[in-house]
């Protein structure tokens, strides 16, 4: 979804077509903005968690010197990893709709 509308709004802003509503098309891109902020905090919640039981496992796995717990510890780790790097996609992401929405918003008061 969020690579769909991110080559939209490329698409968009590279056009730059004269009967483009650029107020419209900046209140999409704030409720698009708004979702990804979202999605970011319930990713960044769950990395934490994930993390912080990865963190836990590892840590009793250590203290009780029993590596057969490493079961259940190894799978917390790729989950943890995929989390971080979902979560960085989303940061990113973000970051650069912020500048878009810079741009949008020049595009509409030279629009006027």
């Amino acid at each position: 979804m969020f690579n769909e509308y991110d080559l939209k709004i490329k698409k968009l802003l590279s056009a730059k077509t004269p009967d483009t509503d650029w107020k419209r098309v900046l209140d999409d891109h704030k409720e698009m903005i708004g979702i990804i902020q979202h999605e970011r905090l319930i990713h960044l919640l769950v990395t934490m968690f994930v993390g912080s039981i990865m963190s836990a496992s590892s840590f009793i796995i250590i203290m009780t010197k029993k590596p057969d717990l490493l079961i259940f510890c190894i799978p917390l780790i790729f989950l943890f990893l995929g989390y971080l790097f979902h979560y960085r996609f989303l940061e990113n992401t973000t970051q650069r709709w912020y500048r878009i929405k810079e741009q949008i918003k020049k595009n509409s008061s030279e629009d006027k």
